[in-house]
């Protein structure tokens, strides 16, 4: 058994890691669900908590916790039960620890569950949450630009079948990898609704793409319609608008620009428009913005999905190249290859893509000699 725990330390330490450490921020798998031993014992929790059976609650929530660490539910359960008990303290003290293990996207589960409430109107506990979300905030961000950043499902998609207007329910969000301890870091909450993004030149901010519907007419070519733009600053993790492409598409490209990202949309009809957006407003593009810069990646967006990538990463610790593969069943993931060693598959069980993903059962993969290559994380 030591041997097994030191061969499995040895592995974790090897950057990049193909083994996740057990604990630490982030999660060591997406898509995959809490062991049932801990849903179990969650869910007794709830039923005590109900009957106002808060210190045995607790202690249902722990032992869910200690079953399956990545299961963060109990947490949070666990901090309402010491607010609803009145013990404020204990109950800022578990929030504040839940915020700073996975900001994205537990902050927000923070400040919305109402049991927790009775802290947000009392000053001293209010202060010391917005004091921990205004320190967590920066640290998550840090965290995820050392990252590698990539489109992942963390639920089954729903299928896109039939024709008519479809809604793009896909359930894909990006997330960061950490190639030193093999875990992810969620970066953005956007319902599963985040289709593709590129990430801003100097990488302190990304531009995402957000979905809206597919559009299926017989005898006439598929489009997309209802597509949103937005800003996400790392610094800060903070959203900046979302603003709508307007009328529908048939193809888009974007990329990253000096101060701005650009849009080149195709319609209908097959005409291409520019759009440059700096965040805050979408306007029209002059023709000298119709390329990206050499080296720059460029994202295709289609009414089947994203195009495959590759990408290089290099850093003072670890060396590899990541890109975009399917597997036996059609199913999208990613391969990382060490500079030396053998390649392993990030455990994405639902999916996942460098830039973006192929629409479920759309594209086949084109060789890896096709792949276009960027040296950005």
């Amino acid at each position: 058994m030591m041997a097994v725990v030191a061969a499995m330390g040895v592995l974790s330490a090897v950057c990049p890691s193909p083994v996740p450490e057990s604990h630490g921020q982030g999660q060591a798998s997406i898509g995959v669900p809490p062991t049932q031993v801990a849903m179990d014992l969650n869910r007794e929790g709830k039923a005590l908590y109900r009957q106002g059976r808060f210190a045995e609650a607790r202690a249902k929530y722990d032992r869910a916790h200690q079953a399956d660490p990545d299961f963060l539910a109990p947490w949070l359960n666990r901090a309402c039960a010491f607010a609803r008990e009145e013990n404020f303290e204990q109950a800022t003290q578990e929030a504040m620890a839940l915020i700073r293990r996975a900001y994205v996207p537990w902050a927000r589960e923070v400040m919305e569950a109402a049991d927790l409430g009775a802290l947000q109107i009392r000053p001293r506990w209010s202060s010391m949450l917005q004091s921990t979300l205004a320190e967590a905030a920066p640290a998550w961000g840090r965290a995820v630009q050392a990252g590698l950043l990539l489109v992942a499902r963390h639920h089954p998609p729903i299928k896109l079948q039939g024709e008519g207007t479809l809604v793009l329910g896909l359930n894909q969000d990006i997330y960061a990898w950490n190639p030193q301890s093999g875990r992810f870091l969620q970066v953005t909450s956007e319902d599963g609704r985040v289709l593709a993004f590129v990430r801003s030149l100097d990488g302190h901010k990304l531009v995402l793409l957000r979905a809206g519907r597919l559009v299926r007419t017989p005898g006439q070519m598929d489009l997309l319609r209802g597509l949103g733009v937005r800003e996400l600053d790392l610094d800060r993790m903070a959203n900046g608008p979302l603003l709508e492409l307007p009328g529908d598409v048939r193809e888009l490209s974007f990329w990253p620009s000096s101060g701005a990202t650009i849009l080149q949309v195709k319609g209908p009809s097959g005409g291409h428009g520019l759009f440059r957006f700096d965040g805050k407003t979408l306007e029209a593009a002059g023709s000298g913005f119709a390329r990206p810069l050499p080296g720059v990646q460029m994202v295709r967006l289609s009414p089947e999905g994203v195009s495959p990538t590759s990408r290089y990463v290099n850093d003072e610790t670890c060396g590899f190249t990541a890109r975009d593969e399917l597997d036996a069943q059609g199913n999208p993931r990613i391969r990382v290859q060490p500079q030396k060693g053998k390649s392993f598959i990030l455990d994405t069980r639902f999916g996942a893509g460098l830039a973006g993903l192929p629409f479920p059962g759309s594209v086949e993969m084109p060789s890896k000699a096709l792949l276009p290559r960027s040296k950005t994380r």
